[in-house]
């Protein structure tokens, strides 16, 4: 990435989970906000998490673990009541399968005057529907976007996870959104849901809405704006998991459109990064100086 002269304006903030997927082989820290957090920290980008866990043992080692890895867990709120949240994962040829559990701390978070200061001073915003789950976190998050400043980047990362991917949450996330970025299975129920034939397109129809971002794993991505649309292709397949890629992705996304680098140089960098990171096991790997100074060429 550049020098820190030249880092993206403004603080990141992202916003949602914060959990434990449960592999096989042990316990990762992850969840789709947390692990965006993770990457745009490696990256040099100011980032703050706004996410809740219990007050317990795995509530206390994800905000360790984060903290040091540079990203500002102040907005981590600790739930005295409700677990830290956590994930069960298997891989299915190759693709993750989650089965969430419910009723967890992170779907508890509370407006507070600490959010307000920091979504008020926060160049972007990334969230999902995921978060909105619940009433509670529904209108946190609501209040959140009221609150980010209007010329904030809005980063939606739809996160469709049955049976939370209802109709009315997905209208609530893409109300607020100026970017949104989705797989291609998320593309596919769109399509599905609202009775489009392109959810690109669909998606760009609304007008505050600048780009769209869909990841394809290992067949790479597309980004597009109403004037370009840029394909990138996969990269070759190795060893690890995809889980975390999307995430790792979606920080990229955010650093450069706020940096107001080109889209194709976004859609490059941003599927470079994530390869990477599927080609790695756990969704918080770490990452090479190489690849980081790779993605300011």
């Amino acid at each position: 990435m550049p020098a820190d002269s030249d880092r993206a304006p403004g603080l990141l903030v992202c916003w949602g989970e914060l959990l434990w997927d449960l592999f096989p082989d042990g316990p990762r820290l992850g969840g789709t906000a947390a692990n965006a957090a993770y990457h745009a920290a490696q990256l040099g980008q100011p980032v703050a998490l706004v996410s809740r866990v219990g007050d317990d043992s795995l509530g206390a080692r994800a905000r360790d673990q984060l903290g040091a890895a540079g990203v500002d867990v102040r907005c981590v709120q600790v739930d005295p009541e409700r677990p830290t949240g956590t994930v069960k994962v298997e891989l299915r040829d190759g693709e993750p399968s989650y089965r969430i559990e419910s009723e967890v701390a992170w779907d508890r978070i509370e407006w507070t005057h600490e959010l307000e200061v920091l979504i008020g001073s926060a160049g972007a915003l990334c969230y999902g529907t995921l978060a909105q789950r619940t009433p509670l976190g529904s209108g946190a998050l609501l209040r959140a976007l009221e609150h980010n400043p209007e010329l904030a980047l809005r980063v939606c990362d739809l996160n469709l996870r049955p049976p939370f991917a209802s109709t009315a949450a997905i209208e609530n996330a893409l109300g607020a959104a100026t970017v949104v970025k989705l797989n291609e299975a998320e593309a596919a129920e769109l399509c599905r849901l609202f009775g489009v034939t392109d959810a690109i397109d669909w998606l760009l129809q609304r007008p505050a809405i600048s780009a769209v971002a869909v990841t394809r794993g290992a067949r790479g991505a597309v980004l597009a704006n109403r004037s370009e649309r840029h394909e990138q292709p996969g990269a070759p397949a190795a060893a690890g998991d995809p889980v975390g890629a999307g995430d790792a992705f979606t920080a990229v996304l955010a650093i450069e459109l706020m940096r107001k680098s080109p889209l194709g140089t976004v859609a490059a960098r941003a599927n470079r990064y994530a390869a990477y990171v599927a080609s790695q096991p756990g969704a918080m790997p770490p990452i090479p100086p190489t690849l980081r100074e790779s993605l300011s060429e």
